[in-house]
């Protein structure tokens, strides 16, 4: 919650592969769209059970009036095709 809030932060990698985060963690990290400076975000999120509501919730990152660029890895989560529907919006 206190990285969105960071007003220097411009580049974030967060490597959180096989971490059991889950849909809530997905959410969590989505909260990132509210930090006034990040231009590059990009979150390794291998392995950790999230689905269609955690990858609606990444979706909503293009929301973030900063954010230049974006890279997601979901490789072996539960994403079906609402989720899937919401990260091909961006």
């Amino acid at each position: 919650a206190a990285l969105k809030e960071a007003p220097s932060l411009h580049t974030l990698t967060l490597n959180l592969w096989q971490n059991s985060m889950g849909d809530g963690g997905a959410q969590a990290l989505a909260e990132l769209k509210e930090a006034p400076s990040l231009h590059t975000l990009n979150l390794n999120f291998l392995g950790n059970y999230i689905g269609d509501t955690g990858a609606q919730a990444l979706a909503s990152l293009k929301e973030a009036p900063s954010l230049h660029t974006l890279t997601l890895n979901l490789w072996a989560n539960f994403v079906g095709d609402s989720g899937a529907q919401a990260l091909a919006a961006l």
